[in-house]
């Protein structure tokens, strides 16, 4: 057994200020001299040793201890307070789009709540790392004995026991609990990015479906306006003959299902502001088109760093607590051996202070087979991890690729959709020249403003699926939470 440097130098300087002198020829007058020092010093600080005691105590003693138990909050009084305020209006005509998704990334509960247990596993880092330093304990009793019942004679003083341990060896078991807390903490901050990215997401689509709606909408409306009055000419023209009455009845059963369509929108949009103040606040009377902030080439070289994944991230993490959990219980099927270091001083200041010091090993010979079920039980739980990371690493690339796919497919798509509604566009103004001359008829035209609004529609369609896209590959890609 190796004992470090630091601990050569420690165990000398204690000896050294307890009041015990090397002696290489009488080790009991040595042990005797330093406990009486020992306790003479402890006595001559009697009173400031309570002082200090009294004064920690206050220190340690929280406010809410004190409580009585009406004071105490219940659910109800919790769940009754209004602890976050109402989302400002942080929605700005002149920010970028990419400004107002941080906005909203920066204030949302659920990234708050996540930062904070991302805090969290950082600490525990620390508390485990705390139990390689030197572990200090102590008691003080100040009060009296009465060692004979028989005589009112009572010795009053201070009694101190302090006690210093430093663990030697233990065959690996803190420092695999140590790197358990270490994952853990990558796990958090994992998830930390995680939520981040689903907020950014939800946050960027919210904006884009309540733009869209409006932009049916409006189209919708532009639609009404062009084809009353031309449907007022066919129904007055129906009545002098000229057009058959079952021309006017379809007319109006296709205006029919757009007066549908339109109230159907109208309880979307409601539906969408209500999600839109969620995350952004009021909503604006005029909503603007959001101009993405992702470009393709980004999110394609972003794909080739699988490290930066949030998700693949986490699940590694969660891999790399497992294996230390092995580790740690490996670590229990050692001995484990610490230094150990006490003294007590008595009330009776005529008696000597006591003195122990030495080198302490345990070791478990038998735990019954509990030791080595669980150990199994992390081997399983790794073996599973590890297969459980390998099927996340190819869902979420064949993720990445389908949706890389699907944005090529919409661009192509979206260059015909253009298309028609540039034809749509040439025949309604052509259509329009030709009823000035008879050429062509009412209800043509109202057919091809009905056609006009599915393809703006499916225009529309195919350009927010194209950005929910993009923003669906830069939450996957870890790119909101780099924001």
């Amino acid at each position: 057994m190796i004992i470090s440097l630091r601990y050569l130098v420690v165990l000398p300087s204690l000896m050294t200020i307890i009041g015990c002198v090397p002696s290489s020829y009488d080790i009991k007058d040595s042990y005797n001299r330093a406990s009486k020092s020992f306790n003479q010093t402890i006595h001559s600080l009697e009173e400031k040793i309570v002082t200090k005691f009294n004064d920690l105590q206050v220190l340690e003693a929280p406010k809410f201890d004190k409580k009585k138990p009406s004071q105490i909050e219940n659910i109800e009084t919790i769940l009754s307070k209004k602890n976050i305020e109402s989302k400002k209006d942080i929605y700005n005509l002149e920010a970028p789009f990419r400004d107002m998704i941080i906005d909203v990334i920066s204030v949302h509960p659920e990234v708050q709540s996540a930062y904070y247990l991302e805090k969290a596993a950082e600490q525990e880092i620390v508390a485990s790392k705390g139990q390689n330093k030197p572990q200090i304990t102590g008691s003080l009793n100040a009060g009296g004995v009465k060692e004979n019942t028989n005589t009112s004679d009572i010795t009053t003083g201070v009694a101190l026991d302090a006690r210093i341990s430093q663990l030697i060896y233990d065959g690996g078991y803190l420092a695999g609990s140590i790197g358990k807390k270490n994952a853990l903490y990558e796990q958090a901050k994992s998830n930390s990015a995680m939520v981040k990215n689903r907020i950014g997401f939800e946050a960027a689509s919210s904006w884009l479906d309540l733009w869209v709606l409006r932009e049916k909408l409006k189209e919708i409306n532009y639609t009404s306006e062009d084809t009353n009055p031309i449907l007022a000419d066919i129904k007055r023209v129906a009545k002098t003959g000229l057009i058959d009455r079952t021309v006017v009845d379809n007319i109006e059963k296709s205006l029919l299902q757009v007066t549908v369509n339109k109230q159907k929108l109208e309880m979307d949009i409601e539906l969408a502001e209500l999600r839109y103040e969620y995350f952004y606040g009021k909503v604006p009377i005029d909503i603007i088109k959001p101009v993405s902030p992702f470009k393709l080439d980004l999110l394609e070289n972003k794909m080739k760093n699988k490290s930066s994944i949030p998700k693949l991230r986490f699940a590694a993490a969660q891999l790399m607590a497992s294996r230390e959990d092995e580790n740690s219980i490996l670590g229990e099927f050692k001995p484990q051996v610490s230094f150990n270091l006490a003294a007590s001083s008595p009330l009776d200041r005529d008696d000597n202070a006591s003195l122990a010091i030495g080198i302490q090993s345990t070791y478990t010979f038998s735990d019954g087979g509990t030791r080595k079920a669980r150990l199994k039980v992390a081997q399983a739980k790794s073996s599973e991890l590890e297969f459980s990371l390998d099927n996340e690493k190819i869902m979420t690339m064949k993720l990445i690729e389908t949706d890389l796919k699907s944005l090529n497919y919409l661009k192509k798509s979206r260059l015909i959709t253009q298309k028609s509604l540039q034809q749509n566009t040439q025949s309604l103004t052509i259509l329009k020249s030709q009823i000035l001359t008879g050429q062509s008829k009412l209800n043509n035209l109202i057919d091809m403003h009905i056609e006009r609004i599915g393809i703006i529609n499916s225009l529309l369609d195919n350009l927010t699926e194209s950005e929910k896209l993009k923003y669906s590959l830069a939450s996957i890609l870890g790119i909101f939470s780099e924001l």
